[in-house]
């Protein structure tokens, strides 16, 4: 028996990239953070609106594309916004400043930003896997991503929080076998 692969059509630069697929991008935050916190969100369209002060603490939660896209999904907030984000997951019970649930509610929220995101697009729906999420925490950190790559990025403002969206996409020269 042999077993024929077919590999998937790469996601295009200029498809990522279009203002339908930013809406994608809104609409998936917007449904997620309405229906599994509560809170209400919107597009910050100024940056200085939403900058996160250089001597707070953050976190920021990646998740990995490969398949038809090869990329990452990242989320960037103060450590305050995502316990905010972790006490509604949880309930609405308080937590902790040292609390590994912080940690753990940030990474689901980005999985589940990535994976809605992905899931409305027809392209990456069933061609593209997620890597599980990991979460930096610190102050005046940097996270590097593969180059050359191209990304949108927003910014969204939910009660007195910020929180960061990029998604990034890798050229496919970058992974051609």
């Amino acid at each position: 028996m042999s077993i024929t692969s077919v590999k998937p059509k790469a996601y295009r630069a200029d498809e990522f990239l279009s203002s339908h697929n930013l809406d994608r991008a809104d609409a998936t935050v917007t449904e997620i953070f309405n229906l599994m916190f509560g809170f209400e969100i919107k597009v910050i369209e100024s940056a200085a609106d939403g900058e996160i002060q250089a001597e707070c603490d953050e976190r920021t939660a990646v998740v990995g594309f490969s398949g038809a896209m090869r990329g990452s999904c990242q989320i960037r907030t103060t450590t305050c916004a995502a316990r905010s984000i972790a006490s509604a997951m949880l309930g609405g019970i308080p937590i902790d400043a040292e609390d590994d649930s912080t940690n753990d509610a940030l990474g689901e929220l980005c999985n589940m930003l990535a994976g809605g995101w992905k899931n409305g697009v027809p392209e990456l729906s069933s061609e593209c896997a997620l890597s599980p999420p990991t979460v930096i925490a610190g102050r005046s950190y940097k996270v590097h991503v593969s180059k050359p790559s191209v990304n949108f990025s927003r910014a969204y403002r939910f009660n007195s929080h910020t929180l960061f969206l990029t998604l990034y996409r890798e050229e496919s020269s970058l992974f051609r076998a």
